[in-house]
């Protein structure tokens, strides 16, 4: 890899990392909320929003993600003023909302039917037992495969090359257009996105290891509250 064109074509390089990033993390924030939401509407299957929903993640989980950013971009454009920029975080949010909602709903399933049960019998009703006792236990459950879904809308920025958003992956193809340096311009890119990648990872370890202290801790003080009340018995 060629240093002296990194160099040369920092600031394009730069500028094209800035948008990924923007793009990523609202994309990110949006996927994880819409994913969630119709998660936990297809977890419930409703007689009319149970058909609609699972057609929507059938739609867009077998469909390629850029022929809807095409499909976006040429068509709803052509009919409606919407800047290139709002129809990527769009396709983005819409094609991996669809994963993370099975995502969502896989971990809503796992957890015994007995506890919904419970908290109805209570007086909850199904909304409140959804946001305060089924959603945060499933949380716990599909934590690591949310943020590998992070990982993966990052790398799914790279596509927006091709609606004239100029992130990352299309100023290396105009630094490998000016440069003549394919190696050199594609590595960077490479080497930028696995670094992305690894950064993540890191951030899924350090919660997954505070998550196993906290349950650590959490069954150590039971237990030396036990010890203490045997003893003074």
């Amino acid at each position: 890899m060629n240093i002296g064109v990194v160099l040369k074509y920092w600031p394009r390089l730069w500028s094209g990392l800035q948008l990924t990033l923007l793009y990523s993390a609202i994309a990110i924030a949006l996927a994880l909320i819409w994913g969630l939401l119709i998660g936990a509407v297809s977890h419930r299957r409703p007689p009319i929003l149970g058909w609609i929903t699972k057609a929507y993640i059938c739609f867009f989980r077998e469909t390629p993600l850029l022929v809807q950013l095409y499909f976006l971009f040429y068509g709803v454009s052509r009919y409606l003023s919407v800047p290139a920029g709002m129809i990527g975080i769009i396709a983005l949010v819409l094609n991996d909302g669809a994963f993370i909602a099975e995502i969502v709903r896989g971990g809503l399933q796992s957890l015994d039917p007995g506890q919904r049960e419970a908290a109805l019998s209570l007086g909850f009703t199904e909304m409140q037992t959804m946001i305060y006792f089924l959603i945060p236990q499933a949380w716990k459950k599909v934590l690591d495969s949310l943020i590998n879904m992070m990982s993966i809308i990052i790398k799914d920025t790279s596509m927006l090359m091709w609606i004239t958003i100029c992130e990352l992956t299309y100023q290396c193809n105009q630094v490998n257009i000016y440069s003549f340096d394919p190696i050199t311009a594609y590595m960077f890119g490479a080497a930028v996105y696995l670094a992305l990648f690894l950064i993540v990872q890191s951030v899924r370890r350090l919660i997954r290891l505070r998550g196993d202290q906290k349950e650590k801790r959490e069954k150590i003080l039971p237990a030396n509250g036990n010890g203490k009340g045997a003893a003074a018995t």
